[in-house]
């Protein structure tokens, strides 16, 4: 393989990462905004449905998705000759990325379950 090809790879899906995260800001900040200004509309069972429908299912997507181009920007790394002797891929060497995975999980659950109170 080129070796271009896993650094090309990298950037692609290093900006499919920032997408979702940004994704993901702007969709709980409208939410937020909708709590705060929702009104009495907010009291109907149906839309504390939808929205609650959309806090979890959309907040699943983006863990997922984000996890998912973390895992192949570690593999597309690990691709890159002589990645691990470079300054980047000696930090990601001591970090320890399941930790990084689990605080993506763990912050992204705290806000859903603060939004979910916040609709209930």
């Amino acid at each position: 393989m080129d070796p271009s090809t896993p650094v090309e790879m990298m950037k692609l899906r290093a900006a499919d990462a920032r997408a979702i995260v940004i994704s993901f800001t702007i969709t709980h900040v409208g939410l937020a905004l909708i709590l705060g200004f929702g009104g009495a509309g907010l009291q109907d069972s149906g839309v504390q449905l939808a929205l609650a429908t959309w806090v979890v299912l959309g907040s699943l997507w983006c863990v997922a998705f984000l996890d998912d181009a973390m895992q192949d920007l570690m593999a597309a790394a690990s691709d890159v000759p002589g990645f691990e002797n470079s300054a980047m891929g000696k930090r990601l060497e001591k970090t320890p990325v399941v930790v990084v995975r689990v605080a993506n999980v763990v912050v992204a659950g705290l806000i859903v379950l603060a939004e979910l109170l916040a609709i209930y």
